[in-house]
């Protein structure tokens, strides 16, 4: 009989990616969501759905609701889907690893990974420098950094996820032009924050499994396209040939991290030659389903590892591409509405190899679920007659949870 896994966070494109390759490799995948319509739960590759409490509210709930499911069920692995369940999961292991296997590393090194400060500090020390950056403790402080690296800049936590009452809160990015905007942006962040140069570079994201101090699996991509078009998501990417020289740097950089498992991590690929970080996500992410096109099912190489197997390590085949459907089609009339034709244009193209994010002929419930959803949050958020601007919410195009996402210009 196939093992079975765990995976949460079953809203997001990361959870879906990760649930189909499972299914793929023979795995029997249950998801949790925290609210229904729920993509994951109606793929075919999922056979249980599960919904918990979201963590970003109350973290204890969260886990004690795993902690049920894993203890009344045979589960062999359980993945964290976003940054939000793989920290509650990792702050509340002792309360989930007698019952199934996690394969996180120390409590610290989870911390560590998450830590923005300390993958600039590394990533430099491993040939992979940050665009320049300041860590802030106050207003001030980023003020005088904007005023030293120059506008435009870019603002983010230190982590995505900061300590609200029972659960967290999330933290986004910011880009912003002076330093009026500068002042707006921080009212959102709870310091200490990063402030960090923007620059205009093409963007490269370097995705894989790293277990026992080795790379199972590496996977590359370009990504010529954004949704929002600065500090977004990908919407097209397309795997290459692995620069010389990466694999070693960015095996040095999760090692001093002291990372294991998935992880993906975005880079800007520098005009002058050369690479810089300035994200990771050190968890299943939302274009995982390219690699799993490419030759390199990450979840299920994970899997295999953590369960006693030997996987022979993988590297992604060049030339496959993907596209996450409403964020393709936000970047085209964004692109159409400032006369881009040419730019809007490219959206429209047509390509082989193409892995989606959500539809899938063989499986089309995810992308029915997602339009559903969307669907539903534009009701919720629909004004009443004569509201306010202030209480007309819009409706992003990404989902609610924890997205890729990459700063620069294309």
């Amino acid at each position: 009989m196939s093992a079975r896994v765990i995976i949460t966070d079953g809203e997001e494109r990361a959870a879906l990616g990760a649930c189909r390759g499972l299914a793929a490799a023979g795995y029997r995948v249950s998801a949790v969501a925290r609210q229904r319509p729920a993509a994951t739960h109606w793929s075919r590759s999922c056979s249980e759905r599960f919904v918990l409490p979201d963590p970003r509210v109350s973290v204890q709930t969260y886990v004690a609701g795993l902690e049920k499911l894993v203890d009344q069920g045979d589960y062999a692995a359980l993945i964290p889907g976003s940054d939000a369940s793989l920290l509650a999961i990792s702050e509340h292991r002792d309360r989930l690893e007698q019952s199934t296997r996690l394969g996180l590393p120390p409590r610290e090194a989870v911390r560590r990974s998450v830590d923005k400060v300390l993958l600039h500090r590394f990533a430099a020390a491993a040939g992979l420098p940050s665009p320049p950056s300041r860590f802030c403790a106050d207003h001030s402080e980023a003020a005088a950094a904007g005023a030293e690296l120059g506008y435009p800049i870019v603002v983010k936590p230190t982590r995505s996820f900061a300590p609200a009452g029972e659960g967290l809160r999330q933290q986004g990015v910011a880009v912003v032009d002076n330093a009026a905007g500068l002042l707006g942006a921080l009212r959102a962040y709870a310091p200490p924050f990063v402030v960090q140069r923007f620059e205009r570079a093409g963007f490269l994201s370097c995705a894989g499994v790293i277990a026992d101090g080795r790379l199972l699996a590496l996977s590359t991509s370009r990504v010529p396209r954004l949704w929002p078009p600065i500090a977004g998501q990908h919407t097209f990417s397309e795997t290459v040939r692995v620069p010389a020289g990466l694999a070693s740097r960015v095996c040095s950089l999760l090692g001093e991290l002291g990372w294991q498992g998935i992880f993906q991590l975005q880079m800007l690929e520098r005009a002058a030659g050369g690479f810089s970080v300035i994200d990771l996500n050190p968890r299943v992410f939302a274009s995982m389903t390219l690699d799993h096109g490419a030759g390199a099912n990450l979840a299920a190489i994970w899997c295999e590892w953590l369960l006693g197997g030997r996987p022979n390590p993988v590297t992604a085949t060049p030339g496959f591409r993907y596209r996450w459907e409403e964020g393709e089609l936000c970047h085209f009339v964004w692109q159409l509405r400032r006369g881009h034709l040419r730019s809007a244009a490219a959206v429209l193209l047509p390509h082989r190899r193409v892995a989606h994010a959500w539809f899938r002929v063989t499986d089309p419930g995810p992308l029915l679920a997602r339009a559903l959803e969307l669907g539903l949050k534009r009701l919720k958020n629909r004004p009443r007659p004569g509201a306010p601007l202030a209480e007309r919410k819009p409706i992003a195009g990404a989902a609610a949870g924890e997205p890729e996402r990459a700063i620069g210009g294309p």
